[in-house]
């Protein structure tokens, strides 16, 4: 098997310059990373990741906590921290925690058994034990799509779910839109759509009555109860404001089932832009959010966190983007 020895002989270079050129070094050519990189092929020379940890007193490992890896949110989330973490040549260790707080915290414990360098999290149960499990671990953290509690000061990257929804709002606003339902989406970012939503309506002179107001919840089955309870309490209705895609598609099952037509009669947004939302038979006006731009930019920031060996950094809030499609219209066109 060969070694770096054999590389560094074979090009007629020292075994230091070698090193350097696996790791990146500034100060190597990148002519002479070429060449390293090409000897290793010839030679089938594979670094010895023990040897580099070491070395570097690092893992070049780092966790990934999400929800849900057959959400495709959370599984572009994912594609963005791969692409970034492969570049630095670090591996990403996957916990798919279902939502369950016991598999949170079993991450966070795993983080500590087997070193890892620094993770990022998208936790759901941010319990006093969950906190206090973060406050004591000596690595960089970075949340993703989760803002921090406030008894933790670590750095995260989201999208800006008030502007966001304030935007779509003022749309539906602009279109003649008064009397404007909401289903609310049970989470912390839906709690900020929900703030977007009526802090825009109360700039207009709108007051939402608590009729205009659903609870949802994370499937389409919620959208479609929750539109059957606005639609029976609110005869004026002409828009409805669905927390997230889901809910919103529901809506639209529940309006097409009683053949309400869309947007003739109600108009429709979502938030999120989902696959699903650009179906040919949905195509569901909606805010875009960078998915994978944001896990990319948490795998950056946490790079540079490891590499500057910081606990803290500046977080990241991202602009969300209006896609207009086919659920809204004008009231003065219906």
């Amino acid at each position: 098997m060969a070694t770096i020895k054999d590389v560094a002989k074979y090009l007629g270079v020292s075994v230091s310059t070698v090193s350097r050129a696996l790791n990146n070094h500034p100060d190597i050519r990148e002519e002479t990373k070429k060449q390293v990189q090409e000897a290793m092929e010839t030679l089938n020379y594979t670094p010895n990741a023990l040897a580099r940890s070491m070395i570097h007193k690092k893992t070049f490992t780092i966790g990934l906590m999400i929800p849900d890896i057959a959400d495709s949110f959370f599984s572009g989330n994912a594609s963005g921290v791969e692409e970034a973490m492969a570049k630095s040549g670090h591996s990403v260790v996957y916990v798919s925690t279902s939502r369950d707080p016991e598999k949170e915290k079993r991450f966070l414990s795993s983080a500590v058994e087997r070193r890892w360098d620094g993770l990022i999290v998208t936790p759901d149960n941010m319990d006093e034990r969950f906190i206090d499990m973060l406050q004591k671990l000596e690595i960089p953290v970075v949340f993703l799509r989760r803002k921090p509690p406030k008894e933790l000061k670590f750095p995260f990257v989201d999208a800006n779910h008030y502007d966001g929804a304030a935007q779509l709002t003022e749309h539906l606003i602009g279109l003649g839109h008064r009397n404007i339902g909401f289903i609310q989406l049970p989470s912390q970012i839906g709690a900020e759509r929900f703030e977007g939503y009526l802090d825009t309506m109360r700039k207009h002179g709108l007051l939402p009555l608590p009729s205009l107001i659903a609870k949802g919840g994370r499937t389409f089955a919620d959208g479609r109860r929750a539109m059957e309870s606005l639609y029976a309490a609110n005869l004026g209705l002409t828009a409805v404001f669905a927390g997230n895609d889901l809910l919103g598609i529901g809506a639209l099952e529940w309006l097409a089932i009683h053949e309400i037509p869309v947007p003739d009669r109600i108009s429709v947004v979502g938030f999120d832009n989902r696959d699903y939302s650009n179906l040919h038979w949905i195509q569901l006006t909606t805010m875009e959010q960078p998915i994978i731009e944001m896990g990319r930019k948490a795998a950056e920031l946490l790079l540079q966190m490891i590499s500057n060996k910081e606990k803290y950094a500046d977080s990241v809030l991202m602009e969300t983007r209006m896609i207009t499609r086919k659920t809204t219209k004008s009231v003065s066109e219906v």
